[in-house]
């Protein structure tokens, strides 16, 4: 049966850890500070308080000089070449246990107590060693030990049976150390290799964990005792830069010891500030762990806003496309209703039917104005972005608001400051100022002016369109809604307008917000436009 040669590593032939070469180099290290130690008395002389057990000077001293030259080589060949560790290993023992030997010898025999060091050379190589390599080494000591004796009772005048039986204790001490020594050595590489193997695998269950929270939709934020971030994932730095940055942190952590103290599973809040149209709102849910040694505390945000887009588009889908089937089911009645009320009017004289006739066809015109509206939600046209001159698109659009409206030329007022033509479809940029300046003049005073179109750069150097007015303004309960289909705020409204105004903004790569402010003019509300930057600013 074939067995593994005396170069194998410790681990069945496996590669050698980083912790076996710093245990050679400590080994090694520490070599060459023993054989600095026991060269002194071939430095020094009498002046070392072991001097005196030398016996052989001249062999003391080449043994002990040439056992440290050779201490420094093991060094340094330890530290930088990092190839066959058992050869190195059984270099360095057998050395040891020749050299302590020879050095014993030299000293007068077992009697110098320098026996006693190849037991510390013979339990520093079983640290290393696998179990028959460290037999190995006690077996080669005990010889050593043996042909020492033997040979010192050659040269000695008469016979000493006490010399073969303290070589023979110190080599069963060498035995019993390397069996002791390496059975503690095996105990610890295994616990060492498991710890390894623990380590690998929670690094492993480290890495997938933070990839599938990097990958959540939902904002994970890991608070610490003091309520300082120790880490969150890719969804919460965008739900916080949407929400306003620190601010939104700040709210989030006072949620989250809220909710420890009050012992609630989860609450709902806004990350941006009050008066903020569309409001960013979440849930916010506190994890701890069970063990709460650590102190940290998890906080999972969902975003309610993307939950209520989702379900709002699922609704309007479905909307569209049951409009869409039943859109000529509508209009064609509607338009012969119109028609035949058109006549009518024609041939009524009397002042009370003729109101009554406009009153038909007011309604017949608002219905058209939601057919055509939820027909533009199914719809869902791809954009045909371009650039427009303001300047020119206004002239022609602002002539067709004002006979549409009934409305005096004067009460807009046009101020386009910023040079850079607006990206936007033509036909969808209509709609939205169609419905934006609808309605601010429907709420806006009289005076010249009370409803102003700017187009200018704001602070940051963004490009924006601003519709603005001297009207009264959203109550505060309402500003957050004010973007959902369906809401309006008087009762011949369709409350598709700003809804369809958001969505051609965001489908042209554009945003729409609203905006209170108090300049020196007074105090104004405004639908404000951050439009698609065009390349180069």
């Amino acid at each position: 049966m074939p067995t593994a040669p005396l170069t194998a590593p410790p681990e069945a032939r496996a590669a050698p850890r980083a912790s076996f070469w710093t245990s050679l180099r400590l080994l090694s290290l520490a070599r060459v500070v023993l054989a600095t130690v026991l060269v002194l008395p071939a430095i020094v002389g009498g002046r070392v308080p072991w001097a005196d057990v030398v016996v052989h000077d001249r062999l003391y001293a080449a043994v002990s000089f040439a056992w440290l030259a050779l201490s420094f080589l093991f060094l340094a060949v330890a530290g930088r070449w990092k190839r066959h560790f058992m050869l190195q290993l059984v270099a360095q023992a057998l050395t040891d246990l020749a050299c302590l030997v020879l050095l014993m010898h030299a000293a007068g025999g077992p009697r110098s107590g320098l026996g006693v060091l190849t037991v510390a050379a013979v339990a520093g190589a079983a640290v290393l060693a696998p179990p028959r390599l460290s037999a190995f080494f006690a077996a080669a000591a005990t010889l050593m030990l043996l042909a020492e004796s033997s040979l010192r009772q050659l040269a000695a005048p008469s016979f000493e049976p006490t010399a073969f039986f303290a070589a023979g204790v110190i080599g069963a001490a060498c035995f019993v150390t390397a069996a002791l020594v390496g059975w503690l050595a095996s105990r610890l590489s295994a616990q060492e290799a498991l710890a390894q193997e623990r380590g690998a695998d929670l690094r492993s269950q480290l890495a997938v964990t933070q990839l599938v929270v990097a990958q959540l939709g939902q904002g994970v934020v890991v608070f610490d005792r003091a309520g300082g971030v120790r880490t969150m994932n890719p969804s919460a730095r965008a739900l916080f830069a949407a929400g306003g940055g620190a601010g939104a942190l700040a709210r989030v952590r006072s949620a989250a010891h809220s909710l420890e103290a009050a012992g609630h599973e989860g609450l709902e809040l806004a990350l941006d500030e009050p008066g903020v149209a569309e409001r960013h709102r979440v849930r916010v849910r506190a994890l701890r762990p069970e063990s709460g040694a650590l102190g940290d505390t998890v906080v999972v945000i969902d975003d309610l806003r993307e939950l209520e887009e989702r379900a709002q588009q699922l609704k309007l889908a479905s909307m569209g496309r049951l409009s869409a089937s039943i859109a000529h089911e509508i209009r064609n009645p509607l338009a012969a209703i119109r028609h035949a009320n058109g006549l009518l009017a024609e041939q009524l004289g009397e002042p009370r039917l003729q109101r009554l006739a406009r009153i038909v066809e007011t309604n017949t015109v608002r219905i058209d104005r939601v057919v055509e509206d939820v027909l533009a939600i199914a719809r869902r046209e791809r954009p045909s972005v371009e650039p427009l001159e303001l300047a020119r698109f206004l002239e022609v659009l602002i002539p067709e608001i004002v006979v549409m409206t009934g409305t005096d030329r004067r009460r807009i007022e046009v101020a386009l400051s910023a040079n850079a033509p607006i990206l936007f479809d033509p036909g969808q940029l209509r709609q939205v100022l169609v419905n934006l300046i609808g309605n601010a003049l429907r709420y806006a005073s009289d005076a010249p002016g009370a409803v102003r179109i700017q187009w200018r750069r704001d602070p940051a150097d963004r490009l924006e369109l601003r519709v603005s007015d001297d009207g009264p303004g959203l109550a505060p309960g309402m500003i957050e809604h004010v973007f959902e289909p369906f809401f309006t705020t008087e009762s011949r409204g369709t409350g598709l307008g700003l809804y369809l105004a958001r969505e051609f903004c965001a489908a042209n790569g554009a945003a729409l917000r609203y905006e209170v402010s108090t300049a020196p003019g007074g105090h104004r509300t405004a639908f404000v436009i951050a439009a698609a930057q065009p390349e180069g600013g």
